[in-house]
């Protein structure tokens, strides 16, 4: 899986995005390993690949973020809903393709609140 992140700046534009590591992932959480310390309830986004499905600029909220070896590890859930409250169902969809064509060594399950 390739993976960038981006966090968002205080106009709500993404930053640079740095490239990280997906530890753990499927259509609702994520948690991968990157370079930047995150702030718990910050969003960002997430730009990612597997097989022939990608998304860019997929928004997420970070749950959790501790220190691991000379890198952060992070957990978020994807933000997928419009402001009208309403699905990205189009994101929610390739999110699914995406986690199907994973390893099962990255998979999460489905009930996974925090990792």
């Amino acid at each position: 899986m390739e993976l960038s992140v981006s966090a968002v700046n205080w106009l709500g534009n993404p930053k640079k995005a740095s490239p990280a590591e997906a530890i753990k992932f499927n259509r609702f959480n994520m948690t991968f390993n990157s370079r930047h310390k995150l702030k718990e309830g910050q969003m960002i986004f997430i730009n990612m690949s597997a097989g022939p499905h990608s998304l860019r600029e997929v928004s997420a909220r970070v749950e959790r973020c501790e220190r691991c070896g000379s890198n952060y590890q992070s957990s978020v859930r994807f933000v997928l809903e419009r402001p009208d409250k309403q699905p990205y169902r189009e994101a929610i969809s390739v999110l699914k393709s995406i986690e199907q064509a994973l390893p099962a060594s990255i998979k999460a399950p489905l009930h996974m609140q925090k990792v």
